[in-house]
């Protein structure tokens, strides 16, 4: 069995996700990264229907970061349930998002979430 992986790598956005009323006003940058792979049952052969379009995923998580929500952790959940339902023979789909500068009196850092879907 042959299997194939679609990566988008440290993708920057500024949202207003978070518990905290200041960040819904100021909001703040995030890095998101996503994986996502299949079995390949068929050749692919320059024909883009027979694979995952990582443009389709990027709409995915842009559509998915300009929502403001809570958690990080629901951020990850949304963006795994629209990959599947675009991509139901997936075998995994992984989701880092981490938040730079979070608002806990850090001097600098980040906080992440991981997010792993496994199609089982």
């Amino acid at each position: 069995m042959e299997i194939y992986q679609v990566q988008l790598e440290d993708l920057r956005f500024f949202s207003f996700h978070g518990l905290y009323p200041e960040e819904r006003i100021l909001g703040n940058s995030y890095l998101l990264s996503v994986s996502v792979s299949k079995s390949l049952s068929q050749d692919i052969m320059d024909d883009i229907s027979k694979t995952m379009d990582y443009g389709l995923i990027y709409q995915i998580c842009v559509k998915v970061m300009a929502e403001p929500v809570d958690l990080l952790e629901t951020v990850c959940q949304r963006i795994a349930e629209q990959v599947r339902a675009q991509f139901p023979d997936f075998l995994s789909i992984e989701i880092s998002l981490s938040k730079e500068h979070p608002p806990m009196g850090m001097a600098g850092g980040r906080s992440k979430v991981h997010w792993t879907l496994r199609n089982e």
